[in-house]
């Protein structure tokens, strides 16, 4: 992929499922471009359509027929609700069992299934009759099941949790047990369908058939939205009854449904499948490895197929390498309700060539941080607030005066530091945060032992606070010192020791660099030749 300015990243994340084909891939395009020229776009919503005809037979014929109903829609929220409403439609019963630290989407009933304390502070009350036990324990799941279940709702792969693969036999179990207690099993594979697993279906790999099965995200191909819902035969029997409690207004047009095609046509190639399988190997193994050399820095490896996850010993270390990641042009991200697990799950069209040189960056990335907590061991990952201090050959007064006119001198955010200005406030300020441009606007302070530079309160910044301070050192006039606090606040609650991780190393090399500088400038006034310059 590229950004605006052409410069090229290599993914090794695709975007929790939605870029599981690449970005703009030449059958996707062709498909759209197909459609569009047949000028069959819109849905009636009172007539068959061709298009939304072959697309549920072609997903019938996926699931070898024990799946032979399909309700399109448009996202995977919108079919998480349409699935649960048919579970409580088909057995009458109100409850649900869902695992703890699953993500099932962000409409409020897929919010009350994942129960998320956070959640429930800004969306109190949650719909009722949801009850969670853990991921991959059986004897908790038997303990949940009673005569008030209608299903119980799952990830065949906890992804969001930290991807978490369940035990050879769970989710069997969990089949066996629903069947016995007259509920349903619902499966939600937004992010482990169209072969991210091994399989088409994740539930084909454990053996299984659930009642009912969610898939969207690659289904649309990364350019539209479309999601489905899968079921029974007799789960349907309710919608037959009473089709007008479902709709979507836009799910199934002509256009979605043609690119579904062309999705299922790319995942069900044999030599994709085998292509995906040969490149899971090798993820496995790369990341096995990675984990055994960097013991320190990782606690565990997971995944299936090529879906895995590192996880580090904690937040701020993940962020550490995302940040450098970042850096490289490499893509990843962390686990949405476990930020210490880093995400690799590249799109499953990634070229042999770029995922090997995708891991090799990742490798050198944890050399990296390995080699700074050997070096720091106390400060591996510093955090908020950040300071510094330095002895420089400059009398207090004259620092204090250069600092009054160039306020950034010290700033590890500005890009160019010594620019000189008189303002007192500065509304469009350009900062960087390692590779990224970002602006916001600052009120400079100018006290008489120094400069203070704060952030103003935005999307950005809860808090930033630059403060430098100038005193003497005792007995000598030619000399004083500096010391520099760097305190930030993103208001980002939970994810701010993630957060740290890229921003900490940040603030400390970059402080480290302006200190330095600090000190050409305080030789060159000496010396009286002109210092070099700091850029971004």
């Amino acid at each position: 992929m590229e950004d605006e300015n052409g410069e090229r990243y290599l993914a090794l994340f695709d975007q929790y499922g939605n870029q599981s084909f690449g970005y703009s891939h030449e059958r996707i395009i062709g498909a759209i471009e197909e459609q569009l020229a047949s000028r069959r776009l819109n849905s009636t919503k009172i007539m068959f359509e061709v298009e939304q005809i072959r697309l549920s037979s072609r997903l019938s014929e996926l699931t070898g027929g024990r799946l032979p109903y399909a309700y399109l829609a448009n996202g995977g929220g919108e079919s998480i609700d349409n699935a649960l409403k048919l579970a409580r439609a088909s057995t009458g019963r109100p409850g649900f069992v869902t695992a703890i630290d699953c993500f099932h989407g962000k409409t409020l009933a897929a919010l009350s299934a994942s129960g998320r304390a956070e959640h429930a502070r800004l969306f109190s009350p949650f719909l009722e009759h949801f009850r969670q036990v853990p991921f991959n324990d059986i004897a908790a799941m038997e303990a949940a099941l009673d005569g008030d279940i209608a299903a119980v709702l799952l990830e065949p792969v906890l992804a969001e949790g930290g991807v978490i693969v369940p035990d050879p036999d769970y989710l069997a179990a969990v089949r066996r047990l629903c069947t016995e207690a007259g509920a349903l099993l619902i499966l939600d594979e937004m992010q482990t369908a169209f072969g991210r697993c091994g399989t088409f279906f994740a539930f084909e790999h454990f053996g299984i058939a659930p009642d009912l099965v969610c898939i969207g995200k690659a289904f649309g191909g990364g350019v539209l939205p479309l999601s489905a819902v899968l079921g029974t035969a007799e789960v349907w029997e309710t919608l037959r009854a009473l089709p007008s409690t479902f709709g979507s207004s836009l799910g199934g047009n002509p256009l979605s449904c043609r690119v579904g095609l062309e999705a299922i046509e790319l995942a069900r190639d044999s030599q994709f499948q085998d292509d995906v399988s040969a490149k899971g190997e090798i993820i496995a193994e790369r990341l096995d490895a990675l984990a055994a050399r960097f013991p320190e820095l990782i606690a565990a490896h997971r995944g299936i197929g090529m879906m895995h996850g590192l996880e580090f010993h904690d937040e701020s270390l993940g962020g550490m390498v995302l940040s450098l990641l970042l850096r490289e042009r490499v893509t990843s991200t962390y686990s949405l309700y476990n930020n210490r697990v880093l995400r690799v799950q590249p799109p499953m069209v990634i070229s042999r060539t770029d995922l090997l040189r995708g891991l090799d960056v990742l490798e050198r990335v944890l050399s990296q941080v390995d080699r700074r907590r050997r070096d720091f061991p106390l400060n591996t990952v510093p955090s908020s607030p950040v300071a510094a201090s330095r002895v420089v050959a400059l009398p207090p007064a004259a620092l204090r005066d250069l600092l009054h006119r160039r306020p950034r001198l010290l700033d590890p955010f500005a890009v160019r530091p010594d620019d000189e200005t008189d303002a007192n406030r500065q509304e469009d300020f350009v900062g960087t945060l390692g590779t990224d441009p970002v602006v916001w606007t600052d009120e400079i302070e100018r006290p008489t032992d120094g400069i203070v530079v704060r952030a103003v309160p935005d999307w950005l910044w809860h808090r930033l606070d630059r403060a430098v301070r100038v005193s003497a050192v005792p007995g000598d006039d030619g000399r004083c010192r500096v010391d520099v606090r760097i305190d930030w606040d993103t208001g980002s609650l939970s994810y701010e020791p993630m957060l740290a991780g890229h921003l900490g190393p940040f603030v400390t090399d970059r402080l480290t660099a302006l200190l330095d500088h600090l000190g050409e400038l305080a030789a060159a006034a000496v010396q009286q030749r002109p210092p070099s310059t700091v850029g971004s």
